[in-house]
């Protein structure tokens, strides 16, 4: 009986994932629950179980190729292994022609016919024009749709005379690939009958305009080393570029006195509990969260949308990249606990342990960028909210107090806070309050 081993959704706002390595062959055995595939995700990254004990039959999805949820990875055959056909010599990914032998990507179509036979002294003519579709990798259609290239034109190295990453590399580096068009019109180029024949019509942002054109290639040196992007990465410069074209930020700095919060955790860490200046700072934003409902809100289109609940997303660096876990009513925490949460959120994360639910949701963010984070920075807004905000470095120096009416210099551990918000939502008087109240609750010390 054969059993197909597919894309689960690992999360309720994940759609897809890319196979990142097999960890089996066809023809190996297999266990009940063994790793079969290692899926990334825009969230996390994960193994895929084996569904069940049988022999893998088939591999139907190679390396580096993106896949929707419910799209089958495999095979498996549960019959006994006594019953089963000797499986053929497992295949093997081909790197010189990007695919497995007789994998190609799955496109409609007549086949591409084989080139004719030549004897080896005379020249391989190029492959024969397809009657269909080209058949291709996604690797191969990306790159041909960010340089604009005809693929019909390019001969081809691969199996069926396929054009492979290789043929469209050395294709770029001949220099016979076409200009691309710059990304924004020089008025002064703009012949009258092109300019008659755009009037009435709207005008494309020159970000758009920019977006549609590929990227500048890089020059490379000698002992240059490329570092292609995971999917991770690919996703947090999607969210990062996306919120900066979306959003009008504004950025407030309040300077807080945080001697009062450095005596809770003096005390706190002689009773055995160690706390960060981490979540001092949670439970502040959280309470001022409430006091200030609109900071507390999502866009939704040309809307405003007031959440009920205070889901606060903190930051978490991993080796994989920025991954934001989600402290779902973070009002309702005590202290101890939002410390405590936040430990378990920063080993899961780090160790790839955490579940993709745990980061969707937030209302709110919040970014700390540990002991060596700084005075401070100027963080960007984590679409769709309407607020973030950011912990500078705790540096002890010199301020002026009052002292029973008179002015004193003392030292105090001080810490600059910036508070990023979306002015298509919020005002100035309202981010300006809400940061001033989160910092009257970290100095005023109580925490209960």
């Amino acid at each position: 009986m054969l059993i197909e081993v597919v894309m689960p959704q690992l999360g309720e706002s994940v759609v897809e994932g890319v196979v990142v390595k097999w960890l089996v062959e066809a023809g190996d055995l297999v266990a009940k629950d063994q790793p079969l595939v290692e899926i990334s995700t825009d969230k996390v990254d994960a193994e895929i179980p084996s569904p069940s004990a049988g022999r893998v039959t088939q591999i139907l999805v190679k390396p580096g190729e993106t896949v929707p949820i419910l799209e089958v990875l495999a095979k498996i055959e549960t019959e006994p292994s006594a019953s089963l056909p000797a499986p053929e010599a497992p295949p093997k990914w081909d790197e010189e022609t990007e695919g497995f032998p007789g994998h190609m990507a799955r496109t409609s179509g007549p086949p591409i016919p084989a080139p004719p036979r030549v004897e080896p002294s005379a020249p391989a003519p190029p492959p024969p024009p397809a009657t269909g579709r080209i058949r291709i990798t996604p690797v191969v259609a990306r790159m041909a749709s960010e340089h604009g290239l005809d693929l019909s034109k390019i001969p081809g190295t691969g199996i069926d005379g396929r054009v492979t990453r290789k043929d469209v590399e050395g294709y770029l580096a001949s220099g016979q690939a076409p200009s691309a068009a710059p990304a924004v019109a020089r008025p002064a180029a703009t012949p009258p009958s092109s300019a008659k024949a755009t009037e009435g019509k709207p005008v494309v942002a020159e970000a758009t305009q920019a977006k549609a054109g590929p990227a500048p290639k890089a020059a490379l040196a000698e002992g240059d080393q490329v570092v292609p992007w995971t999917p991770i990465r690919k996703k947090i410069a999607e969210h990062m570029v996306r919120s900066k074209q979306i959003s009008p930020h504004v950025h407030i700095f309040a300077e807080v006195d945080m001697h009062r919060v450095a005596g809770v955790r003096a005390k706190e860490k002689k009773e055995g509990v160690n706390l960060t200046y981490l979540p001092f700072v949670i439970h502040a934003a959280a309470k001022a969260l409430r006091e200030t409902p609109i900071m507390n809100a999502t866009v939704a289109g040309e809307s405003t949308v007031l959440k009920k609940d205070i889901h606060i997303a903190v930051a978490v660096d991993t080796s994989r990249g920025l991954l934001v876990p989600v402290l779902r009513h973070a009002d309702r925490m005590p202290l101890k606990e939002i410390s405590a949460a936040m430990d378990d959120f920063g080993a899961r994360a780090k160790s790839g342990k955490i579940s993709p639910d745990e980061l969707s949701g937030g209302t709110f963010s919040i970014t700390n960028p540990g002991i060596k984070g700084n005075l401070f920075g100027t963080p960007i807004i984590n679409q769709p909210q309407v607020g973030i905000l950011r912990l500078g470095q705790i540096v002890k120096r010199p301020v002026v107090i009052d002292v029973d009416g008179e002015e004193t210099v003392v030292i105090r551990p001080m810490m600059y806070l910036c508070c990023a918000y979306d002015h298509r939502v919020i005002d100035g008087v309202v981010g300006n309050g809400f940061l001033y109240r989160v910092r009257e609750i970290l100095e005023a010390g109580d925490f209960s």
